[in-house]
């Protein structure tokens, strides 16, 4: 069992694996993390020169900034791992004295656990930091999300009320979470896959599935239409739609898996 995984051998492991993790992307780390200080700075500049005014980004624009750093750090995992293609760096990361069990648990932690944790941490504090120094930056990004999420909860209670189908926060959390794990494991897979240009490929891969996925519903949605025509008793109705929301769940899990699995097998058979 030893040989498969040790806590204390997969626990000094997981410590390096950090340590390189930082070395290696602290300068893309501090960018994208960074990001709502470097929109802030632009933003003043931008009003001292044009307007003659010192102006702090509103706060949909630094909403924005947030949702395009978040999905520029999913993408970006293609590139954390990325250096195993390399014969060099892999061949080396291959000689750790540590199983690919072990390697492959502090893999999965590091992407989904602690760089999206970091990047929050990062972010928020930040953001929270200008709000406080600055009296023409308005609230913090975590106050309105905080605002935003009490509406929502609000929201969806009245909503659950008035329609058979239930609709709660917590009923939203597990799908947003395992959608958000699906796609840094994508994008993970695809950046220990590809030797070069692995952006590219990701996105390349990307867009022959939205294609098929394009064809597939033209082909798929008149019958869809058709039968909502038919299934005019709301129950129905209602029914038919949380089937349609369980079985994208179901698929979606089941996506993961696949995409988990295929990094396993993937830092398995990775040979120089």
């Amino acid at each position: 069992m030893n040989e498969i995984f040790n806590f204390k051998r997969f626990w000094t492991y997981f410590k390096y694996d950090l340590k390189q993790m930082m070395r290696n992307h602290s300068k893309a780390a501090i960018l994208i993390g960074g990001a709502s200080a470097i929109f802030y700075v632009v933003w003043v500049l931008i009003s001292l020169v044009f307007a003659q005014q010192w102006s702090a980004p509103p706060i949909i624009g630094r909403a924005i900034v947030f949702y395009i750093a978040f999905a520029v750090l999913i993408i970006y995992l293609t590139r954390v791992y990325g250096h195993l293609t390399d014969k060099r760096a892999g061949s080396s990361w291959l000689m750790i004295p540590a199983s690919r069990t072990e390697k492959f648990v502090s893999m999965l932690l590091i992407i989904l656990v602690v760089i999206p944790v970091l990047f929050l941490a990062v972010y928020f504090l930040l953001d929270g930091f200008l709000s406080l120094v600055d009296p023409t930056y308005g609230e913090a990004l975590i106050t309105g999300a905080a605002g935003l999420y009490t509406t929502a909860i609000n929201f969806l209670t009245r909503m659950g009320e008035e329609s058979p189908i239930l609709l709660t926060p917590t009923n939203l959390i597990f799908p947003t979470v395992i959608s958000f794990f699906c796609n840094c494991l994508y994008f993970l897979l695809c950046g220990i896959c590809f030797k070069k240009n692995k952006i590219v490929g990701a996105f390349a891969i990307l867009f022959g599935l939205s294609l098929v996925s394009s064809l597939l519903t033209g082909l798929l949605l008149p019958n869809y239409l058709e039968h909502i025509q038919i299934t005019a008793d709301e129950e129905r109705m209602a029914q038919w739609i949380v089937n349609v929301m369980n079985v994208s769940v179901a698929f979606t899990c089941l996506l993961t898996a696949g995409l988990g699995w295929g990094v396993w097998r993937r830092i398995k058979t990775i040979q120089h």
